[in-house]
């Protein structure tokens, strides 16, 4: 059975935290809330880095009653302890100007497939909509990065030199004499300012994704968000298998090394070679 309440320091009281679907939650469910931390709390409530919102001062006896509450309200308890915390998410290309991939979305189908799963330690997971890297993926022990991969069609191209100037790392060099064009990937921080400013359709933009596993990047670009999934998928039924009870999942890899997991990855055909 899982634990639905974070002890507190002071005797007798609880935390109770409620999940947002990425970051996003009605009017109604905070009216709900509202109402839950003055019942039931101190009357106030806090705003956790993993976008839930916290009600402390919870006794345990008035769970029940908070529960079904949050079942006619559309709430969702956060569980306590060793499990896959919700996953935040920035607000993506459905609003948010720099967004390249679908954030919250995709936090959300990783939270179907996931949220709650208990395992040797927890585990975070984030999801960001461009290399503007608002929720700080690299943070986490998962992060999904929004990615543009820039392909050039030098029939199209008039060698304005307009993308080279919009180039934020200095990746891209143009010689209009010459009429050369030239990347260095290495540089590119594939955030598609590239492709935006081409009038000439010379840049075509691939959106694909960059995974972050406890903090290191994989130096695979990813174009299929099924394959994001798989990554992940294989990532924690590794993590459950290998860690020592309470390891994190960095802990971990400074222990065995990343090279086994990247090899299963691999073995199995999710990480392109």
């Amino acid at each position: 059975m899982k634990n639905f309440l974070a002890k507190q320091r002071q005797a007798g009281f609880y935390s109770i935290r409620f999940k947002s679907s990425a970051g996003r939650l009605t009017n109604a469910q905070l009216l709900a809330i509202h109402g839950l931390a003055e019942k039931f709390g101190a009357g106030y409530i806090h705003l956790t880095s993993r976008q839930e919102i916290s009600i402390p001062f919870v006794r345990q006896e008035n769970l029940a009653e908070i529960e079904k509450i949050c079942a006619a309200n559309g709430l969702e308890i956060s569980p306590a302890g060793t499990i896959v915390k919700m996953v935040t998410a920035c607000q993506g290309n459905e609003i948010c100007p720099s967004g390249i991939i679908d954030s919250p979305e995709i936090a959300r189908e990783i939270e179907r497939r996931h949220g709650g799963r208990e395992l040797p330690n927890k585990i975070t997971c984030s999801v960001t909509g461009c290399p503007n890297n608002c929720m700080k993926v690299h943070y986490n022990d998962i992060g999904i990065k929004g990615a543009v991969d820039p392909q050039f069609i030098a029939e199209n191209c008039i060698y304005c030199g307009g993308c080279a100037k919009v180039c934020r790392v200095g990746a891209i060099e143009v010689d209009r004499q010459s009429k050369t064009w030239t990347i260095n990937r290495d540089k590119c921080i594939n955030c598609g300012r590239c492709v935006k400013i081409c009038k000439k359709d010379a840049l075509r933009g691939v959106v694909g994704y960059k995974i972050y596993l406890a903090g290191e990047i994989l130096p695979q670009f990813i174009d299929n968000e099924e394959t994001v999934y798989q990554i992940i998928d294989t990532t924690l039924n590794y993590f459950a298998e290998h860690a020592k009870p309470r390891e994190r999942l960095s802990k971990m890899f400074e222990r065995l090394g990343s090279q086994d997991l990247t090899q299963v990855l691999l073995s199995a055909k999710i990480l392109p070679k």
